[in-house]
């Protein structure tokens, strides 16, 4: 211990003595450092952390806990349930000490307006628009939760004949809207303009069981009619809105769980619950299985959407920190070599090799241990820099705690050694008596640096080329993607997603709802076109049904379920989608008129085998509209929507007329604008409001904007792998400048005697960056099979070319030639500058 607190004492006098070294030094490892930790504190919050609650690791999700935000009205399914299914397996199983149930939708208005006895801390008098979460009564309990204030809810708040208006309050929305105020327990809300008793709070740190979304209220279940106006999925068999956790007893695995409750269900579809289902509805779920997968993380469609865009980053980040070691080694070489005298003093008067190898290797610890403190300040700002790039999800958990902290010294403790060991393993080689005299000094340590330094600046510009080459196929396939043909011109239309069945408007009124916003829309200036849909493109929502068609025979059930879409009239001609055969959905296409529908290009080619398809008839596969007979009046080009996403194919899809849906539950609105398509969203949601201020909007965005969303993990990877490629690239820059401007030190005298015997300037220029180059030659003969090997594990995040690409690897072995001759220039014309009688006499 003695030992060591002299080595630690005389390593920071070695760091103080020497401020400009220690301060790069330190720099260069906080952004690698820093880097690091940023992107592993959101690997944490998102793929690791457990949720605030008792015995987490206890916790199953039932279905998939990958969607925490999807629903289906009219299919029932097996990946998200319905009240009815969820009670079934709530009751009869026996591998659940308790299951319970929350709604995946998580917004709702709460009103402050309307006769509330509430104050709030800002005393704003608007509506919000807030995360909230209908769950079970025994959904607290299952989760293990103590309140903070008040109680939570219990069985008997959840019981659909003897509903409960009863909410109990987010702890975080409790601080921040009412200040922690203990007196709001008993106090009422308006939620949707009905009148809710908070009971209790949550406790502190607990947001929910949705990674990434703050829960600011909980309802019960039982009031979803009141919460979700114009729903009625209670008793709806085919209505799946809920996810659903359980906790297991003990001794009980995730598969004894997975058989017993598909046991159940089964069962299910053989009892009452299946007897309510239509006979196409049940053969369609007959065959689904119920996943049981551990839940202690929580749900997350974030999760699904980040975990290979973080990892790949985390990769790129690490070879970033690679690179950095390697600059801050080349620059202990050229402090060690500089320090080859007091090492052979040291070791003439008796020190051990072992005792100086230790010493050197303290202070290559001590630096790092310094960049990694300087490297975690710097990962606050990186995290909320990702945040930012990642998308505003602001409740997730992105503070350091033990696993981070422990990650971060663990990196630093790795870097210091990795950086230092070679340095300390130079001094192994250190002779006392060369050493000791000045005239082979440096002849010595120059060979050695040669071939130690140079050999680090050739492998640092094969890492990177390979996290520039990585960086460049994901920049370029992101241009492919959002360049791509979708079957439409994007630029100047504006999406609206309305609920009008929350206002209380019913099925007959929708169609006329639609057409009267439509027309005052239209009215407006700067909008040269308006219709409208009940899902539209990239609005968030699809649907699809089965159909018949005559004389074809489906390969399986899927073959038979196209996607489907109800369209106002000229549709087609505002998207701009092309009309190829036939005619599009018009006016004329009324409830009393023939029943028509427009296919796409896909749905052709698959169900029709290429044929013109234009007045044959196809029924959908539902006992209400099997008498109900639908002509194909046209086909349109295919069209890149929600449901197709970006990158894959567009599937088969039909087109019915909004005039003829029987019960429609949204709507949807697109508006093709003149000039900056962003400058008419203020307008349009101002006309909405003014046709019925009542109406619950979703959003008013442009359709460029809901494309990026749809991309956002794509955009994300592709900014901060650019970003960290550029930081890269610094670093080796910086590391061959330091290289070549050691080199040209170490050569004075041997430039010196060249210019004396006659060298020109261009001569000496000429060795200097030759000698850089070819440094970079043998990084990019190394570092071209290692980029071509490596990027093949972005192959699935690419779009439109292969991880091969021979422009994206051309582009970056030119741009990192050009780095290294400017990098080479300065130290290149400061030894052509070199005057011979100085050097000679200095020698």
């Amino acid at each position: 211990m003695n030992g060591f607190l002299q080595d630690l004492r005389y390593g920071l006098r070695q760091l103080r003595k020497n401020p400009g070294f220690t301060a790069v030094a330190v720099v260069t490892l906080a952004l690698g450092v820093g880097a690091n930790t940023a992107i592993f504190t959101v690997v944490n919050a998102l793929l690791l952390k457990m949720l605030p609650v008792r015995d987490p690791q206890q916790l199953v999700v039932v279905g998939d806990p990958a969607r925490p935000n999807q629903k289906s009205n009219g299919t029932p399914r097996t990946d998200v349930f319905s009240y009815p299914l969820y009670k079934e397996l709530r009751d009869r199983n026996s591998v659940f000490s308790g299951l319970c149930a929350a709604d995946t939708d998580h917004f709702i208005e709460i009103d402050t307006r309307q006769g509330t006895n509430v104050s709030t801390n800002d005393n704003t008098n608007a509506s919000e628009k807030i995360n909230g979460r209908l769950v079970s009564g025994n959904y607290f309990a299952v989760l293990g939760l103590e309140p903070a204030a008040g109680r939570l809810f219990s069985d008997s708040d959840d019981t659909a004949e003897n509903a409960n208006p009863v909410v109990v309050l987010g702890y975080a929305y409790w601080q921040r809207k009412f200040a922690l105020s203990p007196s709001m327990i008993g106090k009422d809300i308006r939620l949707n303009g009905s009148p809710f008793t908070v009971v209790g709070i949550a406790p502190a740190g607990f947001d929910g069981d949705v990674v990434g979304e703050e829960m600011a209220l909980f309802v019960p279940i039982s009031m979803q009619p009141e919460i979700i106006r114009g729903r009625h999925w209670l008793k709806s068999e085919n209505n799946s809105w809920l996810s659903l956790i359980g906790r297991l007893k003990s001794n009980i695995a995730p598969a004894q769980a997975e058989a017993n409750l598909n046991l159940i269900f089964k069962q299910a579809l053989a009892g009452d619950y299946g007897a309510a289902l239509s006979s196409d509805d049940r053969k369609a779920i007959l065959d689904d299985h119920i996943n049981v997968v551990p839940g202690g993380s929580g749900f997350s469609d974030l999760r699904q959407d980040y975990r290979i865009p973080l990892l790949l980053l985390m990769g790129i980040v690490g070879l970033v920190l690679l690179i950095a070691c390697v600059n801050v080694a080349n620059l202990l070489l050229a402090r060690s070599s500089a320090r080859n005298r007091e090492i052979a003093v040291r070791l003439a008067i008796g020190a051990h090799q072992s005792r100086i190898f230790r010493q050197l290797l303290t202070e290559s610890i001590l630096l790092a241990l310094l960049g990694g403190a300087a490297g975690s300040l710097l990962a606050i700002l990186g995290v909320r820099l990702l945040v930012t790039i990642f998308g505003s999800h602001t409740a997730l958990p992105l503070f350091p705690d033990a696993r981070v902290l422990a990650f971060t010294l663990l990196v630093t403790l790795l870097t210091g050694v990795l950086f230092g060991l070679v340095p300390a393993l130079k001094t192994l080689k250190v002779r006392v008596y060369p050493a000791l005299k000045d005239a082979t000094r440096t002849t010595s340590s120059s060979r050695s640096r040669f071939g130690w330094g140079k050999g680090l600046i050739a492998g640092q510009v094969a890492l990177s080329l390979l996290v520039l080459f990585s960086a460049g196929l994901l920049v370029r396939s992101l241009q492919k993607l959002m360049r791509q043909d979708f079957g439409y011109a994007r630029d100047h239309l504006v999406i609206a997603r309305l609920d009008p069945a929350s206002a209380g408007y019913v099925a007959q009124k929708m169609e006329p709802l639609a057409s009267q916003i439509a027309t005052r829309i239209a009215g407006a200036s700067g909008v040269r076109g308006i219709t409208y849909s009940t899902n539209g493109l990239f609005a968030g929502t699809e649907s699809s049904d089965a159909i018949i068609i005559p004389g074809y025979k489906a390969t399986d059930g899927g073959d038979r379920s196209p996607l489907e879409d109800y369209v106002g009239p000229d549709y087609f001609g505002v998207v701009g989608i092309p009309i190829l055969t036939g005619r599009g959905i018009e006016a004329e296409d009324t409830a009393a008129s023939l029943r028509v529908a427009v296919v796409n290009e896909a749905m052709v080619k698959q169900l029709f085998e290429g044929q013109n398809p234009v007045g044959r008839q196809f029924r959908i596969n539902d006992p209400d509209w099997l008498d109900k007979p639908i002509t194909i009046v046209g086909v349109s080009h295919d069209a890149k929507d929600h449901a197709n996403g970006l990158r894959e194919e567009v599937r088969p899809r039909f087109y019915l007329a909004f005039q003829q849906m029987p019960d429609p539950e949204q709507i949807v609105l697109e508006a093709q604008v003149r000039g900056e398509a962003s400058a008419a969203v203020t307008t349009i949601q101002a006309q909405i409001k003014a046709t019925d201020p009542n109406i619950p909007i979703a959003f008013v965005q442009t359709l460029d904007s809901r494309v990026e969303a749809s991309a956002g993990n794509q955009i994300a990877l592709a900014k901060l792998s650019t970003f960290f490629a550029g930081l890269a690239l610094l670093l080796a820059c910086v590391g061959l400048y330091g290289v070549m401007s050691y080199t040209v030190a170490s050569r004075t005298r041997e430039i010196g005697v060249r210019m004396a015997l006659g060298a020109r300037r261009g001569d000496v220029m000429e060795l200097v960056l030759g000698e850089g180059m070819l440094l970079v030659a043998i990084g990019l003969v190394a570092g071209i099979p290692l980029a071509l090997a490596g990027s093949r594990v972005l192959q699935g995040f690419l779009f439109g070319l292969k991880s091969t690409d021979p422009m994206s690897l051309i582009s970056v072995v030119l741009l990192l030639g050009v780095v290294a001759v400017l990098a080479g220039l300065i130290p290149a014309r400061r030894a052509a500058k070199v005057d011979p009688m100085v050097a000679l006499r200095y020698e």
